[in-house]
Protein backbone atom coordinates (compact mmCIF):
# COMPACT_ATOMS: atom_id res chain seq x y z
CA UNK A 1 0.00 0.00 0.00
CA UNK A 2 2.81 1.91 0.95
CA UNK A 3 4.27 1.95 -2.57
CA UNK A 4 1.16 2.69 -4.59
CA UNK A 5 0.88 5.94 -2.15
CA UNK A 6 4.29 7.14 -3.33
CA UNK A 7 3.76 5.84 -6.97
CA UNK A 8 1.09 8.61 -6.78
CA UNK A 9 2.66 10.95 -5.10
CA UNK A 10 5.76 11.11 -7.31
CA UNK A 11 2.91 11.03 -10.27
CA UNK A 12 1.25 14.28 -8.90
CA UNK A 13 4.13 16.44 -8.08
CA UNK A 14 5.38 16.90 -11.29
CA UNK A 15 1.98 17.73 -12.99
CA UNK A 16 1.69 20.45 -9.27
CA UNK A 17 5.26 21.69 -10.55
CA UNK A 18 4.36 22.39 -14.28
CA UNK A 19 1.36 24.24 -13.10
CA UNK A 20 3.26 26.41 -10.75
CA UNK A 21 5.85 26.87 -13.43
CA UNK A 22 3.12 27.84 -16.12
CA UNK A 23 1.84 30.43 -14.03
CA UNK A 24 3.04 34.39 -13.52
CA UNK A 25 2.10 37.06 -12.00
CA UNK A 26 1.83 40.45 -14.00
CA UNK A 27 4.41 42.86 -12.56
CA UNK A 28 3.73 46.36 -11.63
CA UNK A 29 4.73 48.82 -14.16
CA UNK A 30 2.74 52.37 -14.10
CA UNK A 31 5.58 55.06 -13.84
CA UNK A 32 7.44 53.36 -15.97
CA UNK A 33 9.06 53.94 -19.84
CA UNK A 34 7.73 51.74 -22.47
CA UNK A 35 11.07 50.56 -23.11
CA UNK A 36 11.86 48.90 -19.88
CA UNK A 37 8.11 48.01 -18.82
CA UNK A 38 7.74 46.43 -22.63
CA UNK A 39 11.14 44.27 -22.05
CA UNK A 40 9.93 43.23 -18.70
CA UNK A 41 6.40 41.47 -20.43
CA UNK A 42 8.31 40.25 -23.15
CA UNK A 43 10.62 38.23 -20.38
CA UNK A 44 7.98 36.60 -18.65
CA UNK A 45 6.78 35.73 -22.18
CA UNK A 46 3.73 38.67 -22.29
CA UNK A 47 2.73 39.66 -25.49
CA UNK A 48 2.53 43.43 -25.03
CA UNK A 49 -0.37 45.61 -26.75
CA UNK A 50 0.01 49.44 -26.65
CA UNK A 51 -2.86 52.52 -26.53
CA UNK A 52 -2.13 55.94 -26.24
CA UNK A 53 -4.51 57.96 -23.56
CA UNK A 54 -3.28 61.64 -24.07
CA UNK A 55 -0.95 63.82 -25.26
CA UNK A 56 1.36 65.71 -22.62
CA UNK A 57 3.34 67.89 -23.58
CA UNK A 58 5.07 68.75 -20.48
CA UNK A 59 5.94 65.05 -19.60
CA UNK A 60 9.34 65.10 -21.02
CA UNK A 61 11.43 63.40 -23.05
CA UNK A 62 9.74 59.58 -22.74
CA UNK A 63 6.43 57.26 -22.70
CA UNK A 64 5.77 56.51 -19.51
CA UNK A 65 2.95 53.72 -18.72
CA UNK A 66 0.00 55.42 -16.95
CA UNK A 67 -2.47 52.39 -16.54
CA UNK A 68 -2.24 48.70 -17.60
CA UNK A 69 -4.70 45.65 -17.91
CA UNK A 70 -4.40 43.53 -16.08
CA UNK A 71 -3.55 45.13 -12.70
CA UNK A 72 -0.46 44.14 -11.29
CA UNK A 73 -0.78 40.85 -8.92
CA UNK A 74 -3.03 38.99 -10.99
CA UNK A 75 -2.20 35.71 -12.69
CA UNK A 76 -1.41 35.14 -16.38
CA UNK A 77 0.14 32.56 -18.58
CA UNK A 78 2.95 32.78 -21.33
CA UNK A 79 1.23 34.31 -24.45
CA UNK A 80 -1.38 36.03 -22.43
CA UNK A 81 -1.98 39.64 -23.51
CA UNK A 82 -0.89 42.83 -21.06
CA UNK A 83 -2.26 46.26 -22.11
CA UNK A 84 0.25 49.22 -21.47
CA UNK A 85 -1.49 52.52 -21.37
CA UNK A 86 0.70 55.61 -21.94
CA UNK A 87 1.08 59.32 -22.36
CA UNK A 88 2.95 60.63 -25.11
CA UNK A 89 5.37 63.83 -25.06
CA UNK A 90 4.35 66.27 -27.39
CA UNK A 91 8.18 66.02 -28.78
CA UNK A 92 7.41 63.16 -30.48
CA UNK A 93 3.33 62.98 -31.52
CA UNK A 94 4.15 61.04 -34.72
CA UNK A 95 5.75 57.63 -34.92
CA UNK A 96 6.01 54.47 -36.85
CA UNK A 97 4.36 51.30 -34.68
CA UNK A 98 8.01 49.72 -34.35
CA UNK A 99 9.07 52.57 -32.72
CA UNK A 100 7.27 51.91 -29.53
CA UNK A 101 8.62 48.96 -27.97
CA UNK A 102 12.07 51.29 -28.41
CA UNK A 103 10.60 54.70 -26.56
CA UNK A 104 12.59 54.91 -23.40
CA UNK A 105 15.68 53.69 -25.23
CA UNK A 106 15.85 56.42 -27.40
CA UNK A 107 17.70 58.57 -25.10
CA UNK A 108 20.85 56.18 -26.93
CA UNK A 109 20.47 57.95 -30.44
CA UNK A 110 23.03 60.27 -31.40
CA UNK A 111 23.00 63.93 -32.41
CA UNK A 112 23.60 64.15 -36.09
CA UNK A 113 26.80 66.66 -35.33
CA UNK A 114 28.31 63.93 -33.89
CA UNK A 115 28.15 61.15 -36.40
CA UNK A 116 31.28 60.27 -38.35
CA UNK A 117 28.92 59.49 -41.00
CA UNK A 118 25.41 61.03 -41.30
CA UNK A 119 22.43 59.60 -43.17
CA UNK A 120 21.38 59.81 -46.64
CA UNK A 121 17.92 60.47 -47.62
CA UNK A 122 17.18 57.71 -50.25
CA UNK A 123 13.73 58.22 -50.69
CA UNK A 124 12.07 61.90 -50.02
CA UNK A 125 8.46 61.99 -49.48
CA UNK A 126 6.79 65.33 -50.17
CA UNK A 127 4.72 67.03 -47.42
CA UNK A 128 0.91 67.84 -48.35
CA UNK A 129 -0.34 71.34 -48.44
CA UNK A 130 -2.87 71.73 -45.86
CA UNK A 131 -5.73 72.36 -47.71
CA UNK A 132 -7.32 74.45 -44.83
CA UNK A 133 -4.64 76.60 -45.24
CA UNK A 134 -5.39 78.10 -48.85
CA UNK A 135 -7.57 80.35 -47.57
CA UNK A 136 -5.15 82.39 -45.91
CA UNK A 137 -2.48 81.83 -48.38
CA UNK A 138 -0.14 80.44 -45.54
CA UNK A 139 3.83 80.63 -45.94
CA UNK A 140 6.33 79.19 -43.64
CA UNK A 141 8.57 76.77 -42.65
CA UNK A 142 8.49 73.75 -40.40
CA UNK A 143 12.17 71.97 -39.09
CA UNK A 144 11.81 68.49 -38.28
CA UNK A 145 14.05 66.19 -36.69
CA UNK A 146 13.51 62.22 -37.98
CA UNK A 147 14.82 59.44 -36.12
CA UNK A 148 16.31 57.25 -38.56
CA UNK A 149 17.06 53.49 -37.00
CA UNK A 150 19.76 51.37 -37.88
CA UNK A 151 18.60 50.10 -40.72
CA UNK A 152 17.71 53.83 -42.21
CA UNK A 153 13.88 53.55 -41.68
CA UNK A 154 12.65 56.29 -39.46
CA UNK A 155 11.23 55.49 -36.25
CA UNK A 156 9.51 58.91 -35.19
CA UNK A 157 9.81 62.20 -36.03
CA UNK A 158 9.27 65.60 -33.92
CA UNK A 159 9.03 69.20 -34.63
CA UNK A 160 12.12 71.41 -34.15
CA UNK A 161 10.56 74.70 -35.05
CA UNK A 162 6.86 75.08 -35.51
CA UNK A 163 5.53 76.74 -38.74
CA UNK A 164 3.22 77.91 -35.98
CA UNK A 165 0.22 75.70 -37.38
CA UNK A 166 -0.89 72.17 -35.84
CA UNK A 167 -1.74 70.96 -39.98
CA UNK A 168 1.49 71.99 -41.58
CA UNK A 169 3.91 70.55 -38.64
CA UNK A 170 1.96 67.24 -39.33
CA UNK A 171 1.89 66.53 -42.35
CA UNK A 172 5.93 67.51 -42.29
CA UNK A 173 6.11 65.34 -39.83
CA UNK A 174 4.28 62.61 -41.60
CA UNK A 175 6.24 62.93 -44.78
CA UNK A 176 9.42 62.53 -42.22
CA UNK A 177 8.17 59.09 -41.43
CA UNK A 178 7.51 57.84 -44.63
CA UNK A 179 11.55 59.24 -46.07
CA UNK A 180 13.92 56.46 -46.32
CA UNK A 181 18.21 57.17 -45.69
CA UNK A 182 20.88 54.89 -45.66
CA UNK A 183 22.03 54.50 -42.17
CA UNK A 184 24.46 56.70 -40.17
CA UNK A 185 27.29 55.54 -38.34
CA UNK A 186 29.24 56.47 -35.48
CA UNK A 187 32.68 55.24 -35.18
CA UNK A 188 32.15 53.01 -37.87
CA UNK A 189 28.75 50.99 -36.26
CA UNK A 190 25.23 51.82 -37.50
CA UNK A 191 23.95 54.03 -34.86
CA UNK A 192 20.21 55.89 -34.09
CA UNK A 193 20.18 59.64 -35.69
CA UNK A 194 18.18 62.25 -35.31
CA UNK A 195 18.62 63.92 -38.97
CA UNK A 196 16.68 67.43 -39.61
CA UNK A 197 14.26 67.86 -42.53
CA UNK A 198 13.00 71.31 -43.00
CA UNK A 199 9.55 71.91 -45.30
CA UNK A 200 8.92 75.36 -46.65
CA UNK A 201 5.20 76.00 -47.04
CA UNK A 202 4.26 77.78 -50.11
CA UNK A 203 0.72 78.79 -51.44
CA UNK A 204 0.23 78.74 -55.40
CA UNK A 205 -3.09 79.21 -56.98
CA UNK A 206 -3.75 77.25 -60.02
CA UNK A 207 -3.59 79.63 -62.95
CA UNK A 208 -6.91 80.97 -64.45
CA UNK A 209 -7.12 80.42 -67.76
CA UNK A 210 -8.38 84.10 -70.34
CA UNK A 211 -11.95 84.03 -70.92
CA UNK A 212 -11.59 83.54 -74.36
CA UNK A 213 -9.67 80.04 -73.53
CA UNK A 214 -12.70 78.85 -71.27
CA UNK A 215 -13.98 75.79 -72.23
CA UNK A 216 -18.07 76.23 -73.08
CA UNK A 217 -20.32 75.01 -70.46
CA UNK A 218 -21.66 71.83 -70.86
CA UNK A 219 -24.48 71.92 -73.86
CA UNK A 220 -24.03 75.23 -75.77
CA UNK A 221 -21.89 76.38 -78.75
CA UNK A 222 -18.91 78.69 -78.28
CA UNK A 223 -19.78 81.92 -80.15
CA UNK A 224 -18.13 82.50 -83.13
CA UNK A 225 -17.10 86.16 -84.22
Amino acid sequence: MRYVILIVLLAWFPALAGDVGDSLVVPGLVGQDMYHANRALRRLGLTVRFEQVQTDTAAGSFFLVTAQAPDSGLPAKPGDTVLLRFNCPGMLRYWNASVLPLVGDLANAVDFYRVSKPPHPVKVAQAEYPPELGRYNFRGETDVEALVDFDGSVLAARVARSSGYEAADSSACEAALRTGFTPGEYRDQPVRVWFPLPYHWRFEEAPQLPASDRPAAPGTNPVEP
